[in-house]
């Protein structure tokens, strides 16, 4: 891969749905972690003042936040971030799988956590701020490293 972009046309291309993707990923690039770590990410960002790129989306749109993350809260199943500028509510009862997923580029790697439902439909993926051109954070990189213990 040379750009992150392009995993996307590569699962196409072998007739692959994204987690069957990640499951036959060779080792180092993906790693199954624990649901309950996708909170972690939004809190550790938000307490380590890291900012971090969020897409969500469905077939017809995607929403992405660049950014730090402030006040993260709990409101039953879900955990939601409530700053000025950005709001997420996440239903945690919905995630099925978690992974964190490495990918070469011509940038180095980036290192993203994809989250999906049981139809293994996307959820939410979370990466640290970065533009084509500039390597990924090494806080970033801290933080996922931190979720694989």
């Amino acid at each position: 891969l040379k750009d992150t972009h392009n995993f996307f046309t590569m699962t196409r291309k072998y007739g692959v749905s994204r987690t069957q993707a990640l499951r036959l990923a060779p080792e180092g690039f993906a790693v199954k972690i624990d649901n309950s770590k996708v909170v972690n990410v939004l809190e550790d960002a938000s307490e380590k003042n890291i900012p971090i790129m969020v897409f969500v989306g469905n077939r017809g749109i995607i929403q992405i936040h660049t950014g730090n993350v402030k006040k993260t809260l709990w409101h039953q199943q879900w955990f939601n971030v409530m700053d000025p500028d950005f709001n997420l509510h996440l239903d945690v009862t919905k995630i099925d799988q978690a992974w964190i997923v490495k990918k070469p580029t011509e940038d180095g790697e980036v290192t993203a956590i994809e989250v999906f439902n049981k139809q293994g439909d996307f959820i939410v993926q979370f990466f640290g701020k970065r533009k084509p051109g500039i390597p990924e954070l090494q806080e970033w990189k801290d933080l996922v490293a931190d979720l694989e213990k």
